[in-house]
């Protein structure tokens, strides 16, 4: 992964995700994109008449960017890694669409952000941003938990139901994300009834990325997903999971119970998402 995108709204949330990018691909020659949209509705067409060009420059494009540059000098002091260059952007813009923008413009890789920002009270795990993030950007991105330490990732959760699509190039994506050798794969198949066709090709495609010590299969039937892996993750060692989102049916499973909304509560390790 060549470009990563690092949002940041300067919350200590969204600080602690950047350091832990900065760490997880501390051997890799990475361009970072550290950004900060601004939004649109902070300002009203009464600040935009009564402000000198002056003041509203400074307002909505020069202060941010001074505290990007900051940021970006304490990083770089702090690291000190050749392999790394940050380059920063300021945005004044609806914030999915900001970073679609940047997606095709800076051809990135990866979104790297924090579960919830300022204004993200304690009992919400995910923040609207991230939530928009997860539903309106498809891009691969990795959700880092408020207070999260860096750890390199050995044991891997990656939940499936009856829609997820295991494949060769999915399994390819989160290896080269992880670039562990020794990791663990965790590899848990939900479905309502049993049905060996599932199992056979998850097991082909992990097969052909893996050897059997690296990864555990379990297929489960009958049970909620967000029972599974919570129990799981409760009764297990995992410290990163993976989900696949399917856009089609993505608002159901988001907003009206689904698995992700569920689990989200208790979530308290990286989450990547991919998308279908």
């Amino acid at each position: 992964m060549k470009n990563i995108l690092l949002l940041t709204d300067f919350s200590e949330t969204s600080k602690n995700a950047i350091h832990y990018a900065l760490q997880l691909f501390e051997n890799n020659e990475t361009t970072f994109h550290l950004v900060y949209v601004h939004k649109a509705s902070a300002f009203t067409s009464a600040d935009l008449m009564t402000s000198s060009t002056d003041n509203l420059y400074a307002s909505i494009v020069k202060s941010p960017q001074e505290d990007l540059e900051d940021l970006v000098n304490s990083l770089k002091t702090s690291y000190k890694n050749d392999k790394h260059t940050i380059n920063s952007h300021v945005d004044y813009d609806v914030f999915t669409d900001a970073i679609n923008q940047l997606i095709q413009l800076q051809n990135i890789d990866l979104i790297v952000m924090g579960t919830n920002g300022v204004t993200g009270a304690d009992e919400v795990v995910f923040g609207s941003h991230t939530l928009n993030v997860i539903r309106k950007v498809e891009c691969p991105t990795l959700v880092i938990p408020k207070d999260f330490k860096f750890e390199i990732p050995n044991e891997v959760l990656i939940p499936l139901d009856e829609k997820d699509h295991l494949t060769k190039s999915r399994l390819s994506l989160i290896s080269s994300l992880l670039h562990n050798k020794e990791t663990k794969f965790h590899v848990l198949r939900v479905i309502e009834t049993e049905n060996d066709s599932f199992k056979e090709a998850d097991v082909e495609v992990l097969n052909s990325n893996f050897s059997e010590e690296d990864y555990s299969y379990f297929n489960i039937t009958n049970v909620p997903l967000h029972y599974v892996v919570d129990t799981y993750v409760q009764t297990n060692i995992i410290d990163f999971e993976v989900f696949i989102i399917q856009q089609t049916t993505f608002f159901e499973r988001l907003f009206k119970g689904s698995p992700i909304t569920k689990h989200s509560k208790v979530a308290k390790i990286p989450l990547f998402i991919l998308h279908d």
